[in-house]
Formats: C-alpha cells, structure tokens, sequence
C-alpha cells in the first residue's frame, strides 16, 4: 500500500469518526439541548476591576467593601458602545452597595445578591438606553473593618 492510500484512509476514518460522533450526540442529547446552547453564543465575560466602597454608617467610616464583578453581554454591542458599559457597572454597583442601609457589614452572607445583580443589571441598562447588560455575576465580595486595616498597617 503506497503513503498516498494510507494517508487518504486516515482522512476517511477521521471523517467518519467525527460524523459518526456528532450524529450520536445528536440523536442522545437531543436537537433542542443542542440549539439551547446557541443562546450564549457571542455573549462576552467581562471581569471588573475591584471595587472599594467606603462603608460609612451614622455619620463614620466603618470599614470598606470589596467586590469584584464579571458581567456578560452581547460582544457586537459592546464594541459598539461609546462609553464602556463596565465604567456603568462599576458604577452602579458603587451607587447601590453605598446607598444599601440593610447591608449588614457583619453578616455578608445575609446580603441579597440575587436583588443586588437584577438591581445592577437593571439600572445600567436602563442608563445605557438598551439590553445590553445580560446578567451580573459576583466574583468576590469583602469587608475590611477600620481595625483591620489598622492593624495592617501597624
């Protein structure tokens, strides 16, 4: 058997395979799991740079909130976007943790972060004037008290 037939036989059994392989899934996971996946398709991850909110409670600093943000969105509008909708997020998310009275700086885990994402989502869309925004995810939420930064300090 020359090279030639046996490098044309590696390209068919390849062909097969991945036909055989796609047909299979196909046929196991259904049509429509398939083409629910086409949803995410040019969604864009875009990540925050963290963001330090003062915590300022009757009348004095208690303390600095941390977070950090990914938020995904439609990658053709982002790039057509004159003003880069993280700035708007990050934003936001300032405006509403700094204006949260039931945030609870000894208990974060109490905090409502389903409320906080929607309300996120929510207000920079309708600042931007369009759907952009699809969904707000947090990536890391803390609380540094005014102790422990002193003692880092020190």
């Amino acid at each position: 058997m020359s090279n030639r037939n046996i490098f044309l036989t590696g390209i068919w059994v390849c062909a097969v395979m991945a036909v055989t392989g796609y047909l299979t899934a196909y046929w196991v996971i259904g049509r429509e799991t398939i083409l629910q996946g086409a949803e995410w398709a040019g969604l864009q991850y875009e990540r925050t740079e963290p963001i330090s909110i003062p915590m300022i409670r009757d009348g004095k600093l208690n303390g600095y909130t941390v977070i950090k943000l990914v938020f995904t969105a439609d990658s053709e509008t982002l790039r057509q976007q004159p003003v880069p909708p993280g700035l708007m997020v990050a934003d936001e998310t300032y405006r509403t943790i700094y204006a949260a009275d039931n945030m609870d700086l000894d208990h974060l885990d109490r905090y409502d972060l389903k409320e906080f994402s929607q309300t996120v989502r929510e207000n920079v869309n309708t600042r931007l004037k369009a759907d952009i925004i699809q969904d707000v995810l947090v990536e890391q939420i803390s609380f540094f008290s005014r102790e422990d930064l002193r003692q880092q300090t020190n």
